[in-house]
């Protein structure tokens, strides 16, 4: 099934193409966009549609910060009835979970999790899922910048994070990233983050209105039914995060689940899959995304898949790809020096 996305998510995208100087509405039309669904506050396109056409934008108009930029154009307010139960929530905690919980109403394919393991240091983790898809850098760094534009708005504008986590090697200076995160940035990370305190969550929220978070809440409950909590999905979260701990193990998936292990194995089974199969899947689908990194060294890739050592990465390339990493690498870059519709 083809995953949608809110035409929200386009806001600014006119105005920043045309103040470097191209035709937006032709941009659009490249990748099957109608320009005019762009004011329909809750029509849909191809989240792909909107992932390729950021990248062509800042391939063609030489603006290699173009999601960041876009990005000075949202804020939490893009996701509509999310952001409402986000903003009558009782705590910046709450609303985040609120998001985490109801993003699918905006695009099933944007996922996001607040991760509370680590108490002094929760993670909002945002991650784009479409598998196949390996140039997606302007799409994250725009979700990413989105998720900053958040906080401010729930904690204030003096937020900032611990640091920001970013997967993937960016050609922009770390300087462009604290000068709009105003925090340390980490590259080549295993998942996009902010990095939050303890504090932060704990944040009352003003403007709550609990009558008003318990009706959306009746309302997007309505949409959440139709679309129930996929056990798959959350244990491959679970695998990314935990995958360059080389830590990653069925018990403690399990644990993280709050359920025995056997009890994780019989429910995988029930929905037709199983833990190697899901680890084996995600390690495949995150090699091609880091393989396709031109600068990205094939020994952080192998410790970002959960490899000590660089040999067993390289026979599991070859099991998944019938190549090396090398070669995988330059098939990769060749198919993607330039982003089509």
């Amino acid at each position: 099934m083809t995953a949608l996305i809110r035409t929200t998510s386009f806001t600014g995208f006119p105005e920043l193409v045309s103040q470097l100087g191209g035709d937006p509405a032709a941009l659009l039309r490249r990748f099957r966009v109608d320009p005019r669904t762009l004011h329909e506050e809750d029509a849909r396109v191809p989240l792909r549609s909107l992932v390729a056409v950021l990248e062509c934008a800042a391939q063609e108009l030489d603006c290699p910060d173009f999601g960041l930029r876009m990005a000075e154009y949202q804020d939490l307010q893009v996701l509509g009835p999310v952001a409402l139960i986000a903003r009558s929530s009782a705590s910046v905690g709450q609303a985040l979970e609120e998001i985490s919980r109801f993003i699918g109403y905006h695009s099933p394919g944007v996922d996001v999790q607040l991760d509370r393991s680590e108490p002094q240091a929760p993670q909002l983790v945002v991650d784009i899922r479409l598998p196949g898809l390996l140039q997606r850098r302007q799409m994250e760094e725009l979700a990413m910048g989105v998720s900053h534009n958040t906080m401010k708005l729930l904690c204030g504008s003096q937020f900032s994070a611990q640091s920001l986590l970013l997967s993937g090697v960016s050609p922009l200076p770390p300087a462009r990233y604290r000068r709009y995160f105003n925090t340390t940035v980490y590259t080549g990370q295993a998942h996009n983050a902010l990095v939050l305190r303890e504090e932060h969550l704990s944040q009352r929220i003003e403007q709550q209105d609990q009558q008003l978070h318990r009706v959306l809440l009746e309302y997007l409950s309505a949409f959440d039914a139709q679309s129930p909590t996929d056990l798959p999905q959350q244990v491959e979260n679970l695998i990314l995060r935990m995958l360059p701990t080389q830590r990653c193990r069925l018990a403690l998936i399990a644990e993280q689940l709050g359920l025995h292990e056997r009890v994780l194995q019989r429910r995988l089974a029930e929905q037709g899959c199983g833990f190697e199969e899901l680890l084996e899947r995600t390690r495949r689908s995150r090699a091609e995304i880091y393989l396709a990194e031109r600068h990205m060294p094939l020994a952080q890739v192998a410790g970002l898949l959960g490899y000590s050592e660089q040999s067993v990465f390289n026979r599991a390339c070859r099991r998944w790809f019938a190549m090396t990493p090398r070669e995988m690498r330059r098939r990769l870059l060749g198919s993607t020096s330039s982003p089509s519709p």
